[in-house]
């Protein structure tokens, strides 16, 4: 059976590839793509994942105030990949790669830890986060602000 913590940590090796790539090419369009990806992987945290961090974890909701304030974090320095460029992305990238490093250690160390001892089902969580993935492209602009 699948499993939706195995599901998100493979979205966040996705990402680290996409920076190492980005590193190599300095590419604003593998900016954009690291934008996007985690874009869509926010929304279905948000959605899918704090939601039942909130509702079955003891001490949940503290846990979810703090990946959603980094999620805001991030998510305001995508908004300025997206709104106001710098000419050159690479020191709004090192800013974005450096918060997504430390909210991805928090996630594998901590929260989804916490969610497995309090038992949130591993195929029931695959299956929700897969769904939301389905869904999450209609709902977003491909912007976060």
């Amino acid at each position: 059976m699948p499993d939706g913590y195995e599901t998100l940590q493979q979205d966040h090796r996705e990402v680290e590839r996409l920076f190492e790539k980005y590193r190599s090419a300095k590419d604003d369009a593998i900016a954009r793509e690291i934008c996007a990806a985690l874009t869509l992987h926010t929304e279905v945290e948000e959605q899918v994942v704090y939601p039942l961090l909130r509702e079955q974890v003891p001490n949940g909701a503290t846990l979810s105030v703090r990946a959603t304030d980094e999620h805001g974090l991030v998510s305001s320095h995508i908004a300025r990949v997206y709104e106001a460029p710098p000419p050159d992305l690479g020191g709004i990238m090192r800013d974005i790669e450096r918060d997504v490093q430390v909210h991805v250690a928090f996630e594998e160390q901590e929260l989804f830890p916490a969610m497995r001892r309090a038992g949130v089902d591993a195929g029931e969580l695959h299956d929700r986060v897969e769904a939301a993935k389905g869904e999450a492209p209609s709902r977003s602009s491909g912007q976060v602000g």
